[in-house]
């Protein structure tokens, strides 16, 4: 709903060792919640199952998302770099309508108690020059499973592989990149009850310019 408030809390863990190895953990929780009228239309007359008096009821709207990531990430040698994220977030999305009496009839098709769970697994493999050449290779894998949905909504597991060549001019005063995403050209359909970042839904030239001053 339009102007509805997050309430966030994280907290998070990150270590680095002597041998070029870092890793770390988060946690995140995401809590929102809102009113809203819904329009109903009632019986005038009782005992005709014709409904034509308009009206509204009140419907509450509670989300929850929780979020747990762990990465670990290891230099090989001056120029090369390996890394992996793991990535689960839970959210959770129930609807109620506390003006109707609990024996409505279908009532239970109106209110919602919806989950989905998404996995993504980071994969990422970085060249870093002293002249200022770098390159990346990301390969990502999304798993998404949902459930409390009328009619059900199918699940989700798709990778999306992505290359990016750039140049950092001395000092970082600038960076200019240029990245073929989503190679293998692979559509999703992700349920954004989880909060992520928009895909490319096919393969997709980005270039980017970035100026530090």
């Amino acid at each position: 709903m339009a102007g509805t408030e997050f309430e966030t809390a994280a907290v998070g863990f990150d270590q680095s060792l002597p041998t070029g190895t870092w890793f770390g953990i988060e946690a995140e929780w995401l809590t929102s919640s809102g009113d809203r009228s819904v329009g109903t239309l009632t019986n005038s007359i009782p005992f005709i199952p014709l409904p034509d008096s308009p009206g509204s009821t009140r419907q509450t709207l509670d989300f929850r998302e929780r979020n747990l990531s762990v990465y670990a990430a290891q230099l090989l040698g001056d120029n090369f770099s390996l890394s992996a994220r793991y990535r689960l977030s839970e959210a959770e999305l129930t609807g109620r309508f506390p003006e109707l009496p609990d024996t409505t009839i279908n009532l239970n098709l109106l209110e919602q108690d919806q989950r989905a769970l998404l996995h993504q697994v980071s994969l990422t493999a970085n060249y870093h020059h002293r002249s200022g050449v770098f390159a990346q290779w990301e390969s990502v894998w999304y798993r998404q499973s949902n459930s409390g949905y009328t009619p059900a909504l199918a699940d989700e597991s798709f990778w999306q592989h992505n290359v990016m060549l750039g140049y950092r001019f001395p000092r970082r005063q600038a960076e200019v990149r240029v990245g073929l995403l989503n190679l293998t050209d692979e559509d999703y359909r992700l349920n954004p009850l989880n909060l992520h970042a928009d895909l490319p839904r096919g393969r997709t030239v980005a270039v980017s310019l970035r100026l530090n001053f």
